[in-house]
């Protein structure tokens, strides 16, 4: 059989199978619950060896590949690669049917009815060779068990397998005999390449995310099961929350929304090995599945600090700017949990609990698990006290360095519910950002700081009031009409109420955000960037803002005695702000040391526990009092 039929450039038949093992090869059907393609090329490929022999077959399956693969412009190590298990395939195939004393069609004999044990016999061992080797590879990428990753795919391909190899003989013994015949496979073949090719992206769109192309939730779970159920190693399974993405889609609109994840998307699948999953769970809220760790904690934490820095980048979409940070919750298997699901909801749990705590990644922990009722608590408790006008404001004063004279008093949200106690803010306001209770609890706050203001100024004693604000309230369109209502309300001049916002609110959409403050500066209010120094604005970016001040973050001013660091921090936010015209507040000062430095440093205006510490309103007037009587 092997070599018993010459080529010759006028062997219409070896050309005609050849012209269509390459065909087979340019357009294969992806396999999605699995890893890898199935090509047409098998049936014509099998049919040359049936024919002509080992040699004829290695070299025409040799030549289609490359020629695909160099179309599809896949890396040099995977083409050599491709060459290399097909060639062996086929070798070790052919090798098999020769020594079991199978006849092809180049035999004198022809092909005989006991010939086809041999035939099936040299198309399993192909068949298996070809899959070993694949997957082999694949599981060592991976690092995950071989045997049962070659197990699973053996189980999940033989059907097909068997249908292409099937097709063979009679394709052999057609071109053989009919060799005018063969075009007419063509038609069937198509038809078969049709529907498996929609039957492929019907599975396609079932496991990925249409608008990514990144797998979905299914298939997520999918490989984390089968990582933790055969992994020979640890698996770590992140969940990455996008921070105030709603913002974006709000300020921008869906389809730039749509553009931003897509970028981000791009940008995780950069962040991790390429033998990681990298997946859109829903929403705003990705996933990623880290198989084979050595090092379990290590390795995940390690590569979600990555994913965080890389994120953190800014992201030019349209004309706007962005900067859309991620917060990441880390699960290992399996000392986090034997399951996908169990794996993936502690993810999010721990994911959730970053956010709370302001920090950028979290590992679960057994605690976690007992937060969760909590929080629904708290949720319902933070709607009926906000409904009940049960948040109370307290008051910290703020005072200009050069003459010791109050300028302002900064309003802190307080919240006591008759069943949780004393709740911080720190815990309630970022759940209010979450559960759409921003806005209500904002309008109760500048309600609540008019009205204080107000009485205030009735016993003659005028400061203005300023009160925090998110970054969903600042670019909400009524965020200027509510300071105006409370404003006539209570008839109070337009600086009676301030606002001051976050550095960090500031890195969603900067257009926006730009124009949210120049609407607020129309209207007469004043705008300071609390914790400022913390976040990343830029000097161009500060300059196109119509803000009166900013307000040094307390970290800086805390360690201003002892680290130099932070000396060189506070004199640099100074001097940038005197360039730009602004005014600096120092927060959280604490110590009259403090204050005579921030004196020598060229602040203006302190705020702290050296000062006041902060009080309710009727404290907050009695010490508005004392403090006129002894200036």
């Amino acid at each position: 059989m092997v070599g018993a039929t010459d080529i010759g450039p006028l062997d219409a038949e070896f050309w005609v199978l050849a012209f269509l093992v390459l065909l087979g090869e340019l357009f294969p059907i992806q396999v999605h619950g699995q890893v890898g393609e199935e090509t047409f090329s098998t049936p014509f490929a099998f049919a040359l060896l049936l024919v002509y022999g080992v040699p004829e077959v290695v070299a025409v399956q040799v030549v289609a590949s490359l020629l695909a693969d160099l179309i599809r412009r896949r890396p040099i190590d995977r083409i050599v690669f491709n060459l290399a298990q097909l060639s062996l395939s086929w070798i070790v195939a052919g090798a098999v049917f020769e020594a079991l004393g199978g006849a092809g069609l180049g035999d004198p004999a022809g092909l005989q009815a006991s010939d086809l044990p041999a035939i099936a016999v040299c198309a399993v061992v192909f068949f298996v060779a070809n899959s070993t080797l694949v997957r082999t590879a694949e599981a060592l990428l991976q690092r995950i068990g071989i045997g049962a990753h070659l197990l699973g795919d053996l189980l999940f391909r033989s059907w097909s397998a068997a249908t292409l190899f099937a097709l063979g003989p009679p394709v052999a013994v057609i071109a053989d005999n009919w060799l005018y015949l063969v075009p007419t496979l063509a038609l069937p073949m198509a038809a078969v390449h049709r529907a498996s090719k929609q039957a492929s992206e019907m599975e396609h769109l079932a496991l990925h995310d249409p608008m990514t192309s990144l797998p979905n939730r299914a298939l997520l779970l999918q490989r984390t099961d089968d990582a933790l159920q055969h992994g020979e190693q640890e698996t770590a399974l992140l969940s990455i929350g996008l921070d105030r993405f709603q913002d974006v889609n709000e300020t921008l609109g869906r389809v730039q929304g749509d553009g931003v994840l897509v970028e981000i998307g791009e940008r995780l699948k950069r962040s991790v090995r390429s033998t990681d999953m990298v997946a859109r769970v829903e929403g705003d809220r990705f996933g990623v599945l880290l198989s084979g760790l050595a090092r379990g904690t290590e390795a995940a934490g390690a590569a979600a600090q990555k994913i965080v820095e890389d994120l953190s980048h800014q992201i030019v979409v349209e004309s706007a700017t962005l900067s859309v940070d991620a917060t990441v919750g880390i699960a290992c298997g399996p000392a986090h949990g034997n399951g996908a699901e169990q794996l993936l909801q502690r993810a999010e749990a721990a994911m959730y609990r970053a956010k709370r705590a302001q920090s950028r990644l979290e590992f679960f922990s057994p605690e976690l698990e007992e937060e969760a009722p909590r929080r629904l608590v708290l949720v319902t408790a933070l709607k009926r006290a906000i409904d009940l006008r049960a948040i109370t404001l307290h008051y910290q004063p703020k005072i200009e360095l050069a003459r010791g004279s109050v300028v302002g008093v900064e309003a802190l949200a307080r919240w006591t519910d008759p069943v949780l106690g004393q709740v911080g803010p720190s815990t309630f306001v970022p759940l209010a950002e979450r559960t759409g209770l921003a806005e209500p609890l904002t309008a109760l706050a500048l309600e609540t700081a008019a009205a204080d203001c107000r009485r205030w100024q009735d016993q003659g004693c005028f400061v203005p009031v300023a009160v925090n604000v998110s970054a969903r309230d600042l670019v909400n369109p009524r965020l200027p009409e509510l300071i105006d209502e409370q404003r006539r309300a209570f008839n109070l001049s337009d600086d009676a109420i301030e606002i001051e916002i976050t550095e960090s609110t500031l890195m969603g959409d900067h257009v926006q955000a730009r124009d949210a403050i120049k609407q607020l500066s129309r209207i007469g209010v004043r705008t300071s960037i609390d914790d400022f120094g913390t976040g990343y604005s830029s000097l161009s970016y500060l300059r196109e803002l119509p803000v009166h001040a900013l307000k040094i973050d307390r970290s800086f001013i805390t360690d201003l005695l002892d680290e130099p660091d932070s000396e060189a921090i506070v004199r640099s936010i100074i001097d940038l702000a005197r360039n730009l015209g602004l005014e600096t507040v120092a927060e959280g000062v604490e110590d009259e040391r403090v204050s005579q430095r921030l004196i020598g440093l060229g602040c203006d205006y302190v705020q702290g526990f050296a000062i006041a510490r902060p009080m309710p309103a009727r404290d907050m007037l009695r010490w508005l009092l004392s403090s006129a009587r002894s200036t």
